[in-house]
């Protein structure tokens, strides 16, 4: 550090001028400093051009950026807590790039309020002591790329006005981020193994790309002017709660190993799409914003017990979310099996939001097929059998759309359109006469007027009534409907009565099987 004075440097730090100025209150307080007082740098003054001060709080332009770089790391090895203590001091270029940062004990480097004025990096470096960074300032670019933090990291109130790159970086214990400010925070690829805070945050724009979180994280209150987690993944809980959003979050192809929380967003533009496309969401808490439009694409996702909140509208329940091709791993239903019932179980309506794909508010009736049939299928898992039931109808009716354009195609083979038509006469059938043995209603609805219309068929072949009355005929079709074998108190020997009244006694066989089946399907489910 140049020609020693043995003299203390001069230079002192005035958290209470620091949080006036910024509005917020230093990290000093409460571990080094007490309520008005002031920190002292513990380093030797420099010998050189401003003599009352260290090489660390001498202006940059008088000093050599190499000079303080050799002076740091020798500096931190010494033992002791005071020695690393570099609180306000100001760095030009601090080139660490391929060092391994260490020291003889355990005390953290404390860079608490340093002022970063040229370019920190420290590409591929080891750094091994906790690393406090509260509070400090980068002014250009800091980079971090494939940094190994094997210590705690505090970030704490920092700002960092040009992009900082954390790409491929690993941290082994946790990060600490409480209200820093972010203009352009790149973590592609990065790998938490502890915690990571960044409550009250804010970010103009983050990347958490394909990151690695093995632990709790929490973005409460943090503020997102443009953010992507696509391709990352969470093995501990994850808190969004009050974060204020941009019009679209892309949350793409993550996983959610255990719970995701989305309470009380507050949405920046008035409304936002959190895309959760391909996404695993194990558990966790979906909520719905009261004023805005808030939209979760879940298209191709799979989701387990997760529980929606928020707006108590209805509609807002089902409509703000896309779901299409959805798994459901233990989604309870039931939650919301009266909202449900109102929308006569339709899943995959969503409303228009910008940031949803294009095609979101038109799938194929092939893609609501298979929507109906995982959602069938989830209600299944849980023994929701009621719910299986309306996905399983809702199910057969988007198969039966499918028919239609193939039956309507005047290109198309004609053997293919007479199958598809047979196809889509059949699946219809069976819609009409036992909503797909799910409706035993509409198998007395349907027997009832098929009693009724041949009894006026029987009327119209015969003048005479049987029985010598008006309501012999009605008499006749139920004995017809009821029996394969035309009997009866009065021989009807007309061929063609005889010949309505097998094929009435056919057709009630098959009704009353039928309702056989639905009901003791209904009463099952």
């Amino acid at each position: 550090m140049g020609d020693s004075s043995g003299r203390q440097c001069a230079f002192t730090f005035d958290p209470a001028a620091w949080s006036e100025r910024t509005g917020t209150e230093s990290p000093l307080y409460g571990d080094l400093l007490e309520d008005g007082e002031v920190w002292r740098c513990p380093h030797e003054a420099d010998g050189d051009g401003d003599a009352d001060r260290c090489l660390f709080h001498r202006p940059v332009a008088e000093k050599d950026d190499r000079v303080v770089r050799d002076a740091f790391l020798e500096t931190i090895d010494e033992v002791g807590r005071e020695p690393k203590q570099f609180i306000g001091a100001r760095f030009g270029a601090l080139a660490l790039d391929h060092r391994i940062v260490e020291c003889r004990d355990n005390h953290q480097i404390d860079l608490r309020h340093a002022r970063f004025e040229g370019e920190a990096s420290f590409r591929y470096a080891i750094v091994r002591q906790p690393l406090a960074l509260e509070g400090a300032s980068f002014h250009a670019r800091p980079t971090f790329t494939e940094v190994a933090f094997e210590g705690e990291v505090y970030l704490n109130k920092a700002s960092f006005e040009a992009s900082a790159r954390f790409f491929e970086a690993e941290f082994s214990e946790g990060v600490w981020g409480y209200k820093a400010e972010f203009a352009d925070a790149d973590f592609h690829m990065a790998d938490f193994g502890g915690p990571v805070d960044f409550s009250e945050a804010a970010f103009e724009s983050a990347q958490f790309r394909e990151s690695e979180f093995a632990s709790v994280v929490r973005f409460k209150l943090a503020t997102f002017d443009e953010v992507t987690f696509s391709g990352s993944r969470f093995g501990g809980r994850v808190y969004f709660d009050e974060a204020t959003v941009p019009e679209g979050v892309n949350l793409g192809k993550t996983v959610f190993e255990e719970s995701a929380s989305f309470e009380d967003l507050e949405l920046a533009v008035g409304h936002c799409c959190i895309d959760l496309r391909k996404t695993t969401i194990a558990a966790g808490r979906l909520h719905l914003s009261d004023s805005g439009t808030l939209v979760y694409d879940l298209a191709e996702a799979t989701v387990g017990d997760v529980e929606i909140a928020g707006a108590e509208a209805a509609e807002r329940h089902v409509d703000h979310f896309r779901v299409l091709n959805t798994a459901f791993d233990g989604f309870d239903f039931g939650r919301y099996r009266k909202l449900l019932h109102e929308r006569d179980w339709n899943i995959h309506g969503v409303v228009d939001v910008p940031g949803l794909d294009d095609d979101a508010g038109t799938p194929s009736a092939g893609d609501l097929e298979s929507t109906y049939l995982k959602a069938k299928n989830g209600a299944n898992e849980i023994g929701d059998t009621k719910a299986a039931a309306e996905f399983f109808r809702r199910e057969m009716l988007n198969r039966r759309d499918q028919y239609v354009p193939t039956a309507l195609d005047g290109t198309a083979d004609p053997r293919e359109r007479v199958a598809a038509a047979g196809r889509w006469a059949a699946n219809s059938l069976l819609n009409v006469t036992a909503g797909y043995g799910e409706r035993p209603s509409r198998v007395v609805g349907v027997s009832v007027g098929t009693i009724l219309v041949f009894g006026g068929l029987f009327a119209a072949v015969q003048p005479v009534p049987p029985y010598e009355t008006s309501i012999g005929y009605l008499i006749l079709s139920l004995e017809s409907f009821i029996t394969l074998v035309l009997g009866g108190a009065e021989d009807v020997g007309s061929p063609w009565i005889r010949l309505l009244a097998q094929i009435e006694g056919f057709v009630g066989a098959f009704l009353i099987a039928l309702f056989v089946f639905t009901l003791t399907r209904s009463i099952h489910r």
